[in-house]
């Protein structure tokens, strides 16, 4: 290689960035592999899904300032000649080989990293898909075993939308990084996105079975005398399942804290703070520990004297730590409601429990800003469905998936829902893995294989057919 007579800067690398970008655009795949059957090996399993997040972690501890580490600056300082710009450069398709090559044509190179706690975050590359923006982070331990195939990214924030999902996709063992995905549904008003991690878990274990010694003579007995509380919305932290009250509107009634301390065996990071009726429903209250205990998760369910799960109307309702009027109050506990009202034999249930125990909390402080230009082609359609009260769904199908919004939505079990995406040659994708609640009536469905927006013709929702048109 002959020298080069020229200075190599740091806007050399710059512009060789920028050159390494532009044709990484240019060179965007314009067709796919499709099969008129729908084909998941293209798409890696989850390996352990993330609960969206639930509370800030945030206890006035102190953490190490996390280290950003600019493009630039990571980048190998080399003498390049002629059209060859690619030393240096981050190489997608090695570090995300489990993606297909067309997933990987559409993600913007990021490469932003930030270390804390002995921890390495780094963002690889991203994608915004219309309302939905798609981020790969890579997760590494450099000086212990605290990354593996459980990890859990249980506390984090991500800058636009308002409902978030965080999956780890891939788990590499020989190098001990997980590759977790985020997705975030909403409109971005700004290129410039922000992600953070506040906690990370792993080593969780689940175990279902539990069995709960509880008095169900004493239960029936007291069935309408149980006093409660009534709390309000801005003591809730709250609030999961299917129920019957506004909580914009209507207090919440809960049990008595710490009137019970019944011990659950083999669960020593929490015990049962209270239990009765309230209402005709069947209330069974929480108190986890304050280390450990926020962290682990599970529920209680029913079964029959011959042991089969009873599909029993249940939500939850949390009302930890809060502040009201500038004074702190309650613990940390969570409330189980079940509506037993169409069970005849109440003395004949048994009350088990599923229970997942994290071995592993580490808190800090990972982030990261970029920007992120919009992908923005996309086509969009409405149908009512006929099965639901002809309750109206949008969908919008672009690169990445299908977006499905609306009302109806509550009503449609995931594993009920059937998409297929037919394209103008006769061929099509079909749905059958890959469904994301990001809310109520919100649905994602991330495609196996990028969609050629373009070539689509029309969508089937549950059998019925989508008339779709460009944005």
């Amino acid at each position: 290689m002959r020298k080069s007579e020229k200075e190599f800067t740091e806007q050399n690398l710059f512009n060789i960035k920028k050159l390494f970008y532009d044709k990484l655009a240019m060179n965007e795949p314009t067709t796919i592999t499709r099969s008129t059957r729908s084909d998941s090996s293209f798409y890696p399993p989850v390996l352990y899904p993330s609960a969206q997040t639930k509370k800030s972690m945030n206890r006035g501890r102190k953490y190490r300032k996390a280290i950003y580490i600019p493009v630039t600056a990571a980048l190998s300082l080399c003498l390049v000649t002629g059209a060859v710009a690619s030393v240096g450069i981050i190489d997608l398709p090695s570090i995300l080989h489990f993606l297909g090559a067309d997933r990987i044509g559409i993600l913007q190179p990021v490469h932003q990293v930030s270390e804390d706690q002995g921890i390495r975050m780094e963002v690889i590359g991203a994608v915004r898909d219309g309302d939905t923006t798609e981020i790969y982070v890579s997760l590494s331990d450099l000086t212990g075993q605290r990354i593996d195939e459980t990890l859990d990214v249980y506390d984090y924030r991500v800058t636009g939308g308002n409902a978030n999902n965080a999956q780890i996709i891939h788990y590499d063992e020989a190098n001990k990084t997980a590759i977790v995905r985020f997705l975030i549904q909403g409109k971005v008003s700004k290129n410039r996105i922000t992600v953070q991690i506040n906690t990370l878990m792993s080593g969780a274990s689940r175990q279902d079975g539990y069995n709960v010694q509880v008095d169900w003579e004493q239960l029936l007995q007291d069935k309408k005398n149980n006093s409660y509380d009534l709390l309000d919305r801005d003591r809730i932290s709250g609030l999961g399942g299917k129920t019957d009250f506004q909580l914009e509107n209507d207090p919440i009634p809960v049990l008595h804290q710490d009137v019970t301390n019944v011990a659950v065996e083999g669960i020593d990071w929490m015990h049962i703070s209270n239990i009765g009726f309230v209402e005709g429903k069947l209330h069974i209250q929480i108190n986890p520990d304050n280390e450990i205990g926020e962290y682990n998760h599970g529920y209680f369910y029913f079964t029959d004297e011959q042991g089969q799960k009873l599909d029993i109307p249940e939500y939850s309702v949390s009302y930890g730590h809060y502040m009201k009027d500038g004074v702190g109050y309650g613990g940390d506990y969570e409330e189980f409601v079940y509506d037993l009202s169409a069970v005849d034999d109440l003395d004949k249930l048994r009350l088990q429990g599923s229970f997942t125990s994290i071995s592993e909390v580490v808190q800090g402080k990972w982030k990261t800003t970029f920007n992120l230009s919009q992908h923005a082609l996309s086509k969009v359609g409405n149908t009512r469905l006929n099965a639901y009260g002809g309750l109206q769904v949008n969908v919008t199908v672009s690169a990445v998936g299908v977006t499905l919004t609306g009302e109806a939505l509550s009503k449609i079990r995931m594993e009920d829902l059937s998409i297929e995406v037919h394209m103008k040659d006769g061929t099509s994708l079909n749905a059958a893995s890959g469904f994301l609640q990001l809310e109520q009536d919100v649905i994602k469905w991330i495609s196996p294989t990028t969609i050629p927006v373009n070539d689509v013709s029309y969508l089937l929702l549950n059998g019925q057919k989508v008339i779709l048109q460009d944005k």
